[in-house]
C-alpha cells in the first residue's frame, strides 16, 4: 500500500488524525453562502485510485442543493443534530458539551433552552459526538450520548430529556457503557456513531484509540461495531449483550462486539436491510465506505488498509473507497471540490422518505456519502447480493458531521467550521452552520 508524503497532513476534525504530523492548513470558512449546489453524473466503476481516470460524466439528471438556515444565536462546534421524535424540533450538539434545543419554522430555527453534560473532556477530536433517542422516546424520554471522559476513554450515557425543566436533564445522566485504552497517545478514533437498530438495541462505532493492536482484539470494545441492551429502569445504568452477537457466551472475544477491524468509524448509519454502513478514515492511503452484513464481519484494521489485497481469508471488502494519492472520479466529478489534502471518509444516512418523499424519488434507499474536507457529496446502494447498484455524483458541502431526516421529509445537516481539530481556538470557534437538502 503507498503511504503519503511526510509533512502535508492534517489532523481532522472529530475523525481521527493521520498517523504523521500535521502541516499548517489553509483557513476553512466553510461554504459561506447561503447555497451551494451539484449535479449528479454517472460515477466511475472503478472505486480504488484513478489517475489515469477518464471522463465519466454524463448530463446533469438530479442533483442536490443546501440552502443555509438561520440559527437564533448562532451554532458553533456542532457535531450532530437529531430531531426530536414526530416534531420538527431538534437538538444540537456542541463538541464541549451544550446540547442545544430548538424549534424550526420555515427557514429559521428558534432556541427553546438547553442544558450542558457534565465530564466532557474536549481536545482535538474528543468531546461529545452524537445522540440517538430511544426507540420508545415518547414514553420514557430517554436521550442517549456518546462522549469522551479522558484523553484514553469514551462512554455512552442517557439522560431523561425533560425540556419543561432543562435543569434537570443534566443531574439525570447514568453511563450506559465505557471502553478505552490507557495506552491511547491522542484523544483520537472514538465513539463515532451511536443509533438503535430495529430490535430497540443499541449499536455503537467505537475506533481503536490509535492503538492498532485493537483492530484485531475481539476482546475488548475497541475498534468495533458493538450491540447492547441499555438499561431503560428510571435510577439504572449499564447495560447487557445484544443477542445475536458472535461472541455472546464471552469466548473468543467481548459478548458487546458484532464486528471488529474498524479504526476510525467517525459516522455511519443502520439502514433498511439491518446493515450498518461506517466511513473509516483512513491512516496513510485510502479511505473507505464499509457496510456490516453479518454478525463476526472483520474490515481488516490494522493488517490492512482499504482494500484488501494479501491474505485476504475472512477480511470484508469496503463497498467504495478512494485514495490519498492520485486523483479519484470522485473527484473529477466535483467540479467544486476542495483542494485540499485532507481526506475523511463519512457516511450521512439512508433517505427513507417515511414522512413523505421530497426529492422525486431519487433518494428513496440511498446513502449519502462524501468526504468531509474535499467537500464531494454521493449517494450509494448496494443490492442484498453485496453489489453496488448506485454510485453517483450528488452535490457539494465542506464539514458536514451530521444528517438527519424530520417530519417534514427534508434532510437537514450540520456543518463544524474547519476541518482540522490541531489549533482550533474552543473559546473562539468558527460557525457552524445548518442546511436543508432541497432537489436542485
Amino acid at each position: 500500500m503507498s503511504r503519503v508524503p511526510t509533512g502535508w497532513l492534517v489532523c481532522l476534525a472529530l475523525v481521527g488524525c493521520r498517523d504523521e504530523s500535521p502541516a499548517p492548513a489553509a483557513e476553512d470558512t466553510g461554504t459561506g453562502a447561503a447555497t451551494t449546489s451539484g449535479t449528479s453524473t454517472s460515477a466511475a466503476t472503478d472505486t480504488g485510485t484513478a489517475d489515469d481516470a477518464t471522463d465519466t460524466a454524463t448530463e446533469p439528471t438530479f442533483g442536490l442543493d443546501f440552502v443555509e438556515l438561520a440559527v437564533e444565536d448562532g451554532l458553533a462546534l456542532t457535531t450532530e443534530i437529531r430531531f426530536v421524535p414526530g416534531t420538527m424540533e431538534f437538538i444540537a450538539l456542541s463538541k464541549t458539551g451544550e446540547v442545544d434545543h430548538y424549534r424550526l419554522d420555515g427557514d429559521a430555527a428558534n432556541r427553546l433552552g438547553g442544558f450542558t453534560l457534565p465530564g466532557v473532556y474536549s481536545d482535538l477530536d474528543c468531546g461529545l459526538l452524537s445522540a440517538a433517542f430511544d426507540p420508545d422516546f415518547e414514553r420514557n424520554r430517554l436521550l442517549f450520548l456518546s462522549t469522551c471522559t479522558s484523553q484514553t476513554h469514551s462512554a455512552i450515557v442517557r439522560v431523561t430529556f425533560d425540556p419543561s425543566d432543562y435543569g434537570t436533564i443534566a443531574d439525570s445522566m447514568a453511563e450506559i457503557h465505557a471502553a478505552g485504552d490507557d495506552e491511547a497517545p491522542k484523544p483520537w478514533h472514538n465513539v463515532g456513531q451511536i443509533g438503535f437498530d430495529a430490535q430497540g438495541n443499541l449499536w455503537a462505532l467505537y475506533g481503536d484509540k490509535r492503538v492498532a493492536s485493537n483492530g484485531q482484539d475481539a476482546s475488548n470494545d475497541l475498534s468495533a461495531l458493538i450491540r447492547i441492551v441499555p438499561n431503560r429502569e428510571p435510577d439504572g445504568s449499564g447495560h447487557t449483550p445484544a443477542d445475536n452477537n458472535p461472541f455472546a457466551d464471552g469466548r473468543g472475544g467481548s459478548p458487546n462486539v458484532f464486528a471488529v477491524g474498524l479504526r476510525s468509524p467517525w459516522r455511519g448509519t443502520y439502514d433498511a436491510l439491518g446493515r450498518w454502513w461506517f466511513g473509516d478514515v483512513g491512516a496513510n492511503g485510502v479511505e473507505e465506505i464499509d457496510l456490516v452484513t453479518a454478525p463476526g464481519d472483520n474490515f481488516g484494521w490494522a493488517a490492512h488498509e482499504g482494500p484488501c489485497e494479501e491474505d485476504c481469508a475472512g477480511v470484508v471488502q469496503p463497498v467504495a473507497w478512494w485514495a490519498h494519492e492520485g486523483t479519484h472520479p470522485y473527484q473529477l466529478d466535483d467540479p467544486e471540490v476542495s483542494p485540499t489534502n485532507a481526506r475523511v471518509a463519512y457516511v450521512g444516512l439512508q433517505y427513507s422518505g417515511q414522512y413523505g418523499d421530497r426529492y422525486e424519488g431519487e433518494l428513496t434507499g440511498t446513502v449519502l456519502f462524501g468526504d468531509y474536507c474535499q467537500g464531494f457529496v454521493r449517494g450509494l446502494s448496494v443490492n442484498t447480493a453485496g453489489e453496488v447498484a448506485e454510485d453517483r455524483h450528488l452535490g457539494h458541502l465542506r464539514l458536514p458531521t451530521s444528517w438527519d431526516e424530520a417530519p417534514d421529509g427534508f434532510i437537514y445537516v450540520s456543518t463544524f467550521g474547519q476541518c482540522e481539530t490541531a489549533g482550533l481556538d474552543e473559546s473562539a470557534p468558527p460557525p457552524s452552520r445548518l442546511y436543508r437538502v432541497v432537489p436542485k
